[in-house]
Parts: structure tokens; C-alpha cells; sequence
């Protein structure tokens, strides 16, 4: 028989992937001026709703960026991970 530790533990860690605390999604800057991205569940999210590191504190972001991004809490909050590289148009 499991002790009570071990069980509390398997419960936890089944609570918590159950929840998906964080997943990688993408998202498209559709307003530069009030810095509006849309994400790819058509959320349009605002300024409020991102952690903005360091490294990107000072960017400046255009309509049409692609960002890579961390949602986390459940989509409360979202991390910028990166700017995706733009795709060459197939000729």
C-alpha cells in the first residue's frame, strides 16, 4: 500500500497536467499603435495581458509581427518568447 505522500504527489501531478498550466501558442501583432496581437484562438488580447522580458521591453512591434508565445494561468497571462522569423513567399 502507497503512504499518503505518494498519493498526495499522484494527485498533484494529475491536478496540475489536467489544468495545462502552460502551452506554446502563436499570435499576430494586428495593432502596433495600443499593441493588440491576435492569438491563433482569435483571442485579441491587450498590452495587459503580456509579461514583456527584458530583451523585449524596448521593441518596437509592427502590424503583421509574429510572436511566439507562453500562455500561462490558463490564458490570464501570456510570456513573448520570440518574434517568428518571416516566411518567404513560394514563387
Amino acid at each position: 500500500m502507497n503512504d499518503i505522500g505518494d498519493i498526495i504527489k499522484l494527485l498533484a501531478k494529475e491536478a496540475i497536467e489536467g489544468d495545462k498550466p502552460v502551452s506554446v501558442v502563436t499570435g499576430e501583432v494586428i495593432d502596433d499603435e495600443e499593441f493588440v496581437v491576435r492569438t491563433e484562438q482569435k483571442l485579441q488580447l491587450s498590452e495587459d495581458f503580456f509579461i514583456i522580458t527584458q530583451r523585449f521591453e524596448h521593441q518596437l512591434w509592427k502590424k503583421g509581427d509574429k510572436l511566439l508565445l507562453l500562455r500561462c494561468d490558463g490564458g490570464q497571462k501570456y510570456v513573448i518568447l520570440d518574434i517568428l522569423p518571416e516566411k518567404e513567399e513560394e514563387e
